[in-house]
Parts: structure tokens; C-alpha cells; sequence
């Protein structure tokens, strides 16, 4: 049931296209300015078009997409989840296939019989909700759907998943509360997502998060990967790569997201390795030695700007070091941790002249 679009021009104008992105907490939706801002300090927005993007952790999609979306000729990303994986061949990979009006009414038809339990995440939804995602997960487990109208559909309905839980988070402890109606525990953001989640799964709204979705099919040469990162690294080649590791010393996403998995069918990925309190991020960054332009990056969890820059440093030459203050939400940081948390963003590179002549 899906349609074919003829090919459309490049959104260059604005960020429009980042609205169909499931809205995954570690995101890099604001950070993605700053992000080709810095590679723009080595090669020209003009020759873009004849350059190639690796995306090593293509995580919740911003950076991949924008990009495909910014004109980089090729665009190859990665990531071993299921959950990241389906978003990114719904969306990066397809520039053609639309997701049509039917297609998402389809989701409201009585669904086909289950064979197997009810994935366990229903039971930390409100209960204005869990019925549309119970008949939408057989839907998509059973129904009739070719694989490409399968993922799109597939990340429609992970938008309003994801956006039903506090700060993203399935295992939020506060989602937990809203279903058994221990209102005294919850945080005042937790009203927000309880007035709002009813009205994430009316027709009205999945339409239009389905047109969100078909404006940020562009025409482009883009590939998703499913792969382990080194893998990846070994048998891809780029002229701009860039990383963003899981964050180490911090709750893995594989735990985080798991009920999410088991709603897709997957199984969830083996922790990474990233998520340790001894990362292999200097492994990483010798994975990446080929590539002549490097943005990397890391919050500070585990290593200070100092010695981030003497890791990166024994790799390549760092061109800049941006340290941006970042914010999580009041439930899981003091103010004293908010005001201390940084985001990194480093632009490294082997030939910087050759690199910025390109």
C-alpha cells in the first residue's frame, strides 16, 4: 500500500526534516548546526556533494539525516539496535516510498489474532493508550506489509511510543507510577505526558506525524548498516566520520530501551562496550585512522576536556574543542550535576590543508 514519489529537492532551508525522527533522549537535534558548522570549517557546503559520511552510531537519526538532507553525496550509517536501525532504513535509506493516508488509518482495523504474549511495555502505558499500541503491535507483527511499508509504519508508531514516556524512557520509574496511580511519586513533568497521551494516537495526529514523515523522504545515495562499529569502520570508506559513542559510566541504551525491543521483535543488542566505565574509545579512534576528518562526541562522564583532547590527540591533530553546557531533566539530576554536565564536540583531522583545499 505504498506510493512512489518523484523526486524532490534537498531541504537546505531549514530542519523540518527532523520532526519525523522518533524523539529518542540523547538525540542531536539541536547539536546538528554545530555539528556540520564544524565540518564546514574543513570542506566547503558546495563540495559536500561529492564527499561521503560515515554515521558510526546513527542512534536516533538527527545527524544522518541532516546529512542526506545537506546534500553529502554519499551517506553511510550504522547501528546494530533494531530500534535505530528500522528508523534509518525507513527514512534514510528510502527516498521514494511513501507512507500513505490508508496505509496509517489501516492501524485503527480490528488487527490480526496474536500468536505469541503481549510485549511487556503495554503494561507501562496509561490505559487511553495501551489499546492502539496492543492493535498496532499485531499490525505490525502479523499484518500484510511489504518490508520497506512495514519500517515506515514501524517508525510512525514509534514517534508516539517513545514520546509517551518521560524523558524518552520506557524505564523511567515514573511511567511505572502514572500506570499504578501513584500520583504523590510523580515529577511535575510527568502531567504533561498524561494530558498528552491520548491525543498521541487519535487518526488526527498519527496523519499528520505521517506527513512528517513523508517531507523527510529526500532523493539521495544513503545506506543503512546494521553492524558492529569496528566491522563497520573495517569495510566502509568516508571523507567526514562522525562519532557519537555511547556515553560510558552511564545506564547502557540496550537495558534503557529494552521493552522497546521486545515490542519490534528484537532481540536486544549485548551491552556495549561503550556503556563501561573503561570504553574502547582509543581502539575507536584508531577504527577511524583513514578518515581524513573526525567530529567526535562525549559528554564528561569519564574523561575532562584534558584528557579527551590528549586521547584524541595521539590519533590526529584537533582543530577545535567545543565544551557545551548541557541539562538533563530535574527527575535524574541534581541542579549541582546539571550545572556541571558538558557536551564535547571535537573536530579532529589528519590533513587539515588538504582536507579544507577539498
Amino acid at each position: 500500500m505504498h506510493g512512489v514519489s518523484s523526486p524532490r529537492p534537498r531541504d537546505r532551508s531549514g530542519r523540518s526534516y527532523l520532526r519525523a525522527l522518533p524523539a529518542y533522549p540523547g538525540g542531536k537535534r539541536r547539536l546538528a548546526p554545530v555539528i556540520f558548522g564544524l565540518i564546514a570549517q574543513c570542506y566547503e557546503p558546495r563540495a559536500w556533494s561529492d564527499l561521503t559520511l560515515l554515521d558510526v552510531f546513527f542512534g536516533g537519526g538527527s545527524v544522518g539525516l541532516s546529512a542526506k538532507a545537506l546534500g553529502f553525496g554519499i551517506v553511510e550509517a550504522n547501528d546494530l539496535a533494531e530500534r535505530s536501525a528500522v528508523v534509518g532504513r525507513a527514512l534514510l535509506a528510502n527516498g521514494t516510498h511513501l507512507l500513505q493516508p490508508l496505509s496509517v488509518l489501516s492501524l485503527f482495523d480490528a488487527p490480526p489474532a496474536a500468536e505469541e504474549s503481549q510485549p511487556k511495555i503495554l503494561w507501562r502505558l496509561p490505559a487511553a493508550s495501551r489499546a492502539f499500541f496492543e492493535k498496532a503491535w499485531r499490525h505490525l507483527r502479523y499484518g500484510d506489509h511489504s518490508p520497506i511499508e512495514r519500517d515506515l509504519l514501524t517508525t510512525l508508531i514509534l514517534k508516539p511510543l517513545v514520546a509517551s514516556f518521560p524523558m524518552g524512557l520506557p524505564t523511567a520509574s515514573d511511567a511505572q507510577h502514572a500506570v499504578s496511580g501513584d500520583f504523590d511519586r510523580e515529577t511535575p513533568r510527568l502531567v504533561h505526558y498524561l494530558q498528552r497521551g491520548r491525543a498521541l494516537v487519535r487518526p488526527r495526529h498519527l496523519l499528520q506525524a505521517a506527513a512528517d514523515i513523508n517531507k523527510a523522504l529526500l532523493p539521495g545515495n544513503a545506506r543503512m548498516h546494521q553492524d558492529d562499529a569496528f566491522a563497520f569502520l573495517a569495510r566502509v570508506e568516508g571523507d567526514v566520520v562522525y562519532v557519537d559513542p555511547p556515553y560510558g559510566g552511564t545506564q547502557s541504551y540496550e537495558r534503557a530501551f529494552s521493552l522497546i525491543d521486545e515490542y519490534l521483535g528484537a532481540q536486544p543488542p549485548p551491552q556495549s562496550a561503550f556503556s563501561s566505565r573503561r570504553p574502547p574509545l582509543d581502539e575507536l579512534l584508531d577504527a577511524c585512522r583513514r578518515i581524513p576528518v573526525l567530529v567526535f562526541s562525549l559528554n564528561n562522564v569519564l574523561l575532562d576536556e584534558e584528557a579527551l583532547r590528549a586521547l584524541i590527540g595521539r590519533h590526529r591533530r584537533v582543530d577545535r574543542f567545543l565544551s557545551i553546557p548541557y541539562r538533563h531533566y530535574g527527575a535524574v539530576a541534581t541542579e549541582g550535576k546539571n550545572r556541571s554536565n558538558r557536551e564535547f564536540l571535537v573536530l579532529a583531522t589528519l590533513q587539515t590543508r588538504e582536507a579544507r583545499s577539498g
